[in-house]
């Protein structure tokens, strides 16, 4: 079973944990973008060529999206196609229905779903957006979990379904893995800033408070009962 593992920070240190455990599968190779590529879904790169750069040994740097780079490990011939794709691990959760819609993680499991390619996204509860310099904080138990979610998920794969996980920020003694079918809808409450550049002119900022976490969700499983949260997620949403 070989696995390729993605994601939409780049090289980080979520990265090299979800590769670390992949390796103990089975064969791993991992693509990413070459840079930050969040909250763009599951945007294709069709305007220009891509080019792909070696990082580490069967770590590559692709410069295109997450999905970009789920299509090119399942379609390029210079790789193996790969029988799952793993995404992540990312710094903060992709928990909610707007993210499940706009995430790049959960973009390359999207695309890969679309390809009939089992996959799961994973991602970690943070009040920080430091995603480069972030405080992971536990990476035995990070790993732990991660693993054995995949373990979990390898006998439950369904054609057109992915899976998203969501780690708690913190593990306790009664962390455990659970399944929801319940989302929040709004993640935030979202408003615009608006600045003056030093000319004058007007520039605004997308911005959101966060709102409450409903019982129940996939958020409130992780954010506050501290367990990791698993979202399975269908292709079939048109009625």
């Amino acid at each position: 079973m070989t696995i390729l593992v993605t994601n939409d920070d780049g090289y980080c240190e979520g990265i090299k944990m979800l590769y670390e455990v992949a390796k103990d599968f089975d064969k791993t190779y991992a693509i990413i973008p070459d840079r930050q590529k969040s909250a763009i879904s599951k945007a294709l790169t069709l305007h220009k060529p891509l080019r792909v750069h070696k990082i580490e040994e069967e770590m590559y740097g692709l410069n295109g999206t997450p999905a970009d780079c789920a299509l090119f490990g399942i379609y390029c011939e210079d790789f193996e196609k790969p029988k799952l794709v793993l995404s992540g691990i990312n710094y903060g959760d992709n928990a909610a229905l707007g993210s499940i819609m706009s995430s790049g993680t959960l973009g390359a499991c999207w695309q890969a779903a679309i390809e009939e390619i089992p996959a799961i996204a994973f991602s970690i509860c943070k009040k920080d957006r430091e995603w480069r310099k972030g405080v992971w904080g536990d990476q035995e138990k990070i790993k732990e979990f991660t693993k054995n979610a995949i373990k979990l998920l390898l006998d439950k794969h369904e054609k057109d379904c992915f899976y998203s996980v969501t780690l708690p920020s913190e593990f306790t003694d009664s962390t455990k893995i659970v399944f929801t079918n319940k989302v929040q809808r709004k993640r935030y409450a979202t408003k615009t800033i608006k600045k003056l550049d030093p000319y004058g002119t007007a520039y605004y900022w997308l911005h959101g408070d966060l709102n409450e976490k409903e019982e129940g969700t996939d958020l409130y499983e992780a954010a506050v009962n501290h367990n990791v949260s698993i979202c399975k997620i269908s292709l079939d949403f048109v009625r």
